[in-house]
């Protein structure tokens, strides 16, 4: 029981202003990230990952932040889902940002920002582009 209690444990720690310029993504003031939780891969406009925080402050306030300071850091918001968590959506340029913000005990908060390059909405139906039959038109993968 001890080991399975002792596995639950996640170690925090407080961002530094240098770890704020590498994700280049506004972050909430007092903010802590979960080591074990966090995946982060480059830095600055290219930083691609997975960083888990945890705030003091409660959902709907996160929510907020991010949902105001995304869009005032250049990025477009594209959808908000509201239910037992707040999905909202972003991008800019070529990259996509989704924040999942949960809601925990205390009216605290946590939040999990996932950020990455987009991707082709579209599959080529050959990779033989000197066909001359190459389509723009999405086709049914069998």
């Amino acid at each position: 029981m001890q080991a399975m209690i002792e596995n639950q444990v996640q170690e925090e720690k407080e961002i530094s202003v240098d770890q704020k310029l590498q994700v280049s993504i506004p972050i909430p003031d007092n903010s802590k990230y979960l080591i074990n939780k966090t995946v982060i891969f480059g830095e600055g406009n290219k930083f691609s990952g997975i960083l888990y925080l945890q705030h003091d402050e409660s959902a709907d306030d996160i929510a907020s932040f991010y949902r105001k300071n995304m869009i005032a850091d250049g990025w477009s918001e594209i959808g908000i889902v509201r239910s037992q968590f707040i999905l909202v959506n972003f991008e800019k340029e070529n990259r996509f940002a989704t924040i999942k913000v949960i809601r925990t005990m205390f009216e605290k908060s946590d939040s999990e920002i996932t950020i990455g390059p987009k991707s082709s909405t579209q599959l080529e139906k050959s990779l033989d582009m000197d066909s001359g039959s190459v389509s723009d038109e999405p086709f049914i993968v069998e």
